[in-house]
């Protein structure tokens, strides 16, 4: 991994959690990153900064698509200031320009609640996913209309549901209670239920990150046992059978799945360093360090041979881009 450049440290934010950076994508000949009040795009291969788009009014970020689909991102945004939990936006940038192409008002959908641990609304290039204790829905970005409606099957009289991935939609549902389910469910793009995974003992839930790659599901696992310190673990889920095929602790944190050419990317934490896996049984088929001084989380985007690493605006490289010899 040879190092390009790296972008200045900004202390703007005051080092504070809204440092974080809440995704980033790589497109044609720029990196953008997107924080909580802006998005702004770099020159792959300078680091001057092209444009930058300001979240409109008072409002922030809660959200981005992770894909951009023909150069277009779809972003959520909200005042957060508001009293009545404000009214949530979905628009439309184009990455190439930084112009806003359109903006839908979802106000009459319940998309203000975000956690970023378990999120209730996620975004993909092509819908707008939304989940209760009950059901989950997709919408059309444009216009807001309901593309689909599922029920969440269970028996209990409520859940705890988030959404693990937006393409394909994924969700986690757990029921209440001492003998609750936990489940994994996958549906497809009319809102069928085509997976139904359950989590093996001892394993206590799954968090993010997450993503699918060669009809697989990888994402963290929680362990009872497992002390703060300790490596964390991913596991991959066959979509097909539904069981966990495999478990692994690949050292550190990991702070970003990336699906790549057909193999699962994984940024440590810190920043300092990639692991790439064969997502079929969890191999590992090469380590990579990464040059630089990292940060204590991060985000990783690529394109064909050049990759960029997204970390806390205010640490000492917030944004690092490298190219794989």
């Amino acid at each position: 991994m040879r190092p390009a450049w790296k972008a200045a440290e900004d202390n703007s934010r005051g080092g504070t959690s809204e440092d974080e950076p809440l995704g980033g994508w790589l497109i044609g000949e720029l990196v953008v990153r997107a924080d909580f009040d802006r998005l702004r795009a770099y020159d792959i291969g300078t680091g001057t900064v092209r444009w930058t788009w300001p979240v409109p009014d008072r409002d922030v970020l809660l959200a981005v698509s992770p894909d951009a689909r023909d150069g277009i991102a779809l972003v959520l945004h909200l005042d957060d200031g508001r009293t009545d939990g404000g009214r949530p936006r979905v628009a439309a940038v184009d990455l190439a320009t930084g112009s806003r192409l359109w903006s839908r008002d979802h106000h009459g959908r319940d998309l203000g609640y975000f956690h970023r641990s378990t999120p209730h609304t996620a975004l993909s290039g092509r819908r707008v996913v939304s989940v209760t204790d009950r059901q989950v829905e997709s919408a059309a970005p444009e216009d807001g209309a309901t593309l689909w409606r599922s029920p969440l099957p269970s028996e209990a009289p409520k859940v705890d549901a988030w959404i693990m991935c937006a393409d394909p939609v994924v969700v986690v549902s757990t029921e209440r209670g001492r003998r609750g389910e936990r489940r994994v469910l996958v549906f497809d793009d009319s809102g069928n239920l085509t997976a139904s995974l359950s989590l093996p003992p001892p394993y206590e839930r799954v968090a993010l990150p997450a993503a699918v790659v060669n009809e697989m599901l990888v994402a963290k696992l929680i362990h009872p046992d497992d002390s703060p310190d300790a490596e964390e673990r991913i596991g991959g889920f066959d979509l097909s059978t539904g069981e966990l095929r495999w478990e692994r602790r690949p050292g550190l944190g990991v702070h970003t799945l990336l699906p790549h050419r057909g193999m699962l990317l994984l940024l440590h934490s810190f920043g300092n360093g990639i692991t790439v896996l064969d997502a079929r049984d969890g191999r590992a088929v090469a380590r990579r360090r990464l040059r630089g001084h990292g940060s204590g989380s991060g985000l990783l985007r690529g394109a064909g041979d050049r990759f960029a690493v997204i970390g806390p605006s205010g640490s000492r490289s917030p944004l690092r881009v490298f190219h794989w010899r």
